[in-house]
């Protein structure tokens, strides 16, 4: 911050004397002790009134606000909404769960093409509460996984449910020892920083994402994003893209005062998403279907794609 400073001129000129003002007089007292008793009565007479007067009872801060016309509690009122800005719902896996046992609907999808996954490095980017993450590398054994997500108390419950289950493994076992969880936002502060991106995946998940990426970062977050993916993937590597439709963002768009300006300006549609990842600008060689979801909800039934870099 700038340190600003203020000059002050000294006027040195030679100013008129001007003389002192008089005092006033002090009243003097009177010694007459008849006025003096007569006086102290005449006060007496005068406390008197005043102590006989009804006072009024004692009242409440809470009250004494009310009747100075201040709200008892000025605080906002509290909306749970604004914990999920990102979708970072904790019980989210609960609504894709088919029996007691954990079973992801999208792990079927997934199936079948296992070599995807096989001795493979991952990153699976909004990984929740990490449950997916860790089927994924288990299923199908993966050579390393990390799961990212916003929201650091998801990763927290990710993180000990990956302890837990190392305390359990067996000496030697690849799993769970391959899968780590951090925190973090993926989309940047600024696009100079994509410069200093080098690959190191060989496979990049982004399983019901690109909604909320959007919705609070804009179509430049959004493209920010899918630029950063295609630069930390090897040759060969390969982006696997579960995006919601427009229609469900607009259920979301009342979360907060931002995500509703910014859900106003959005212009890039999810339809036009493989366009612009096949595009020069970001650099995917080819698209592939690789299946849809079944499940009672309508809405969970995304299609799931497959981008290949070269």
């Amino acid at each position: 911050m700038a340190d600003f400073t203020m000059d002050v001129e000294n006027n040195n000129t030679q100013q008129p004397a001007i003389p002192p003002e008089k005092c006033p007089e002090k009243r003097k007292a009177t010694d007459t002790s008849d006025e003096k008793t007569v006086e102290i009565k005449r006060l007496k007479e005068d406390r008197s009134d005043v102590d006989s007067a009804p006072r009024p009872p004692p009242q409440s801060p809470k009250k004494r606000l009310q009747l100075e016309g201040k709200p008892p509690n000025n605080k906002p009122k509290h909306n749970k909404d604004l914990h999920f800005l990102y979708g970072n719902y904790k019980h989210y896996y609960g609504k894709r769960i088919l029996d007691k046992d954990f079973h992801d609907i999208r792990l079927d999808v997934l199936a079948t093409q296992p070599e995807l996954f096989r001795d493979k490095q991952l990153l699976d980017i909004g990984c929740n509460s990490g449950h997916l993450s860790i089927e994924i590398a288990k299923k199908f054994d993966a050579k390393s996984l990390i799961g990212l997500d916003i929201d650091r108390g998801l990763v927290k419950d990710a993180q000990t449910t990956i302890s837990s289950l190392k305390r359990l493994a067996a000496p030697g076992s690849r799993f769970p020892y391959n899968v780590k969880f951090v925190h973090g936002n993926y989309v940047l502060d600024d696009d100079v920083l994509l410069e200093i991106e080098r690959p190191q995946f060989d496979v990049i998940l982004c399983l019901s994402v690109t909604k909320w990426i959007h919705l609070n970062f804009c179509d430049a977050g959004l493209k920010q994003a899918f630029r950063r993916m295609f630069l930390q993937l090897r040759p060969g590597g390969k982006l696997i893209l579960e995006p919601q439709s427009f229609d469900g963002y607009k259920r979301r768009k009342k979360l907060s005062e931002s995500i509703r300006e910014n859900y106003n300006s959005i212009v890039f549609r999810p339809e036009q998403f493989p366009e612009y990842l096949l595009s020069p600008e970001v650099g995917f060689a080819s698209m592939e279907l690789m299946g849809i979801p079944e499940h009672c909800k309508t809405g969970f039934k995304r299609p799931i794609q497959i981008f290949t870099k070269v």
